[in-house]
């Protein structure tokens, strides 16, 4: 059939996506599921083969694309940072929050109370009775750790970098969270957290980064 004398034109077919990106869609799944896994059944219970059909990819897709499962369990904890980046840049800019020091402890706790923070936690408690796996995620952390460091110093305004004082923070949610699995009432952790934000509203009512750091 012709329209004005022209032919029709041939029906678009889909995009065909280069090895390149099948390989990112595939690991991107299985980063996904993982965190998944983990969350719902512990480090030991996410086993690869659950993993992989939590992803919807064959079994033999961790060993294709890791040359081991602690491998993958560090990437895992790279992916999840690099997510976590993300939300943090959207939550700021959806809440219009984040400029002062007392912030963080909300934004955290929303992040790092998610499954991916939760997983990220089991595999960090996992590496210490796992040479092996501890080899590959220790550094990881660190990398993760002073990355995301400079992040925040960057969002809030800092000029000095003050790992006292982010962890302070940082780790004072990341237990709490862990705590929460065991206590089983947020709203109660979420109560802590709110009382943090106010120690630290009270320890630096300029809100000023370095003021907090300084104390």
């Amino acid at each position: 059939m012709t329209t004005a004398g022209r032919p029709d034109p041939q029906p678009k077919r889909g995009v065909r996506r280069t090895q390149e990106q099948r390989t990112a869609d595939t690991r991107a799944a299985l980063f996904a599921a993982a965190v998944t896994m983990i969350d719902r059944h512990g480090y030991a219970g996410a086993n690869n083969a659950s993993i992989a059909d939590e992803a919807g990819v064959s079994r033999g897709a961790i060993t294709h694309h890791f040359n081991t499962r602690a491998a993958f369990m560090a990437e895992v904890v790279r992916w999840v940072f690099d997510q976590e980046t993300l939300i943090f840049r959207d939550l700021m800019e959806q809440a219009h929050t984040g400029s002062r020091i007392s912030d963080w402890p909300a934004l955290l706790w929303d992040v790092f109370s998610r499954s991916s923070g939760v997983a990220v936690l089991e595999i960090l408690v996992a590496s210490r009775s796992d040479p092996e796996l501890a080899a590959l995620v220790m550094p990881m952390q660190a990398e993760v750790e002073r990355a995301g460091a400079i992040n925040f110093l960057h969002r809030i305004g800092g000029k000095k970098l003050d790992m006292a004082a982010i962890r302070l923070i940082v780790w004072a949610i990341r237990g709490m969270t862990m705590g929460r699995s065991f206590i089983g009432d947020r709203e109660g952790m979420e109560e802590s957290v709110a009382l943090l934000s106010r120690l630290i509203d009270r320890a630096a009512p300029s809100g000023n980064y370095e003021d907090f750091a300084s104390i």
